[in-house]
């Protein structure tokens, strides 16, 4: 006769003598703490200023950017404290054949005139405050070497859109991010190339370009003095030049648009 086993014993079979066998919760517990470390370690990465891991890691964690992103100051109101403008400059080939430059064009001011003389009604047209905000966040989220390629482009040739966006995606660079980023560039090409051609109507402008600048209030410990003593406390402004763009008009509506906006507001 066959040896019984007792009640309550191993029995020989798949999992072998003695081992104990793995449930599902205990199964569907450890997956769930798998994903959360990586999106913990994911949510780090991107978190991170720019350096090299997180340049490393953006192809992998650019599912985290934002399709809405809302300021804080939302629900935490706080004061103003920098002035933010944006300018446009073009280039273009003179008569002897050679390269110039138009001067820059400050077109916040220009917006900012529509407000300053205006106490009732709306404020449409307030559009490079607008632009400024995300402009940065995208540069910035690109990788060290997309960002030499956005501020490395020619003056004299400057690539196409489809070109610039191929040679940002080269290197194994986030599509997302890259896309994002050419989304806000493209617009703020689009608007200079409208605002430059209504400035100079003559002139055949080969590439355009534009210049953030923001420059911090006056320290609040500062402020009960003198004006000039008030401008001598106040820190210096930061600037930031894109590389050149192609030229990028809108459409024959939003030229007329802008070339008269700049003639009442200028």
């Amino acid at each position: 006769m066959g040896a019984v086993s007792e009640p309550g014993a191993p029995r020989d079979g798949w999992y072998g003598v003695g081992v104990p066998r793995v449930s599902i919760r205990a199964i569907f517990i450890a997956v769930v703490v798998a994903i959360a470390a990586v999106q913990l370690v994911a949510v780090t990465l991107a978190a991170l200023p720019p350096n090299r891991y997180s340049d490393a890691a953006a192809p992998r964690t650019a599912y985290l950017d934002p399709y809405f992103a809302q300021n804080w100051r939302l629900f935490a109101p706080a004061p103003v404290s920098q002035d933010r403008e944006m300018l446009f400059q073009g280039s273009y080939v003179a008569d002897d054949g050679t390269l110039r430059r138009t001067p820059w064009v400050d077109w916040t001011a220009v917006e900012l005139d529509l407000i300053h003389h205006r106490l009732v009604g709306g404020r449409a047209g307030y559009v490079t405050n607008k632009l400024y905000g995300p402009l940065g966040q995208r540069y910035r989220g690109l990788g060290v070497a997309q960002r030499a390629v956005a501020d490395g482009t020619d003056e004299a040739k400057p690539p196409s859109w489809s070109a610039f966006e191929a040679k940002l995606l080269e290197g194994g660079a986030s599509r997302f991010r890259v896309g994002s980023y050419l989304l806000y560039e493209r617009a703020t090409a689009r608007l200079a190339t409208d605002v430059l051609a209504s400035r100079w109507p003559d002139i055949d402008v080969t590439a355009v370009r534009y210049r953030v600048r923001s420059w911090p209030v006056t320290p609040y410990a500062a402020r009960s003095g003198s004006e000039a003593e008030r401008e001598a406390a106040r820190p210096d402004p930061t600037l930031r030049d894109s590389g050149w763009r192609v030229p990028t008009p809108g459409s024959a509506r939003e030229q007329r648009a802008v070339a008269s906006f700049d003639r009442r507001h200028r």
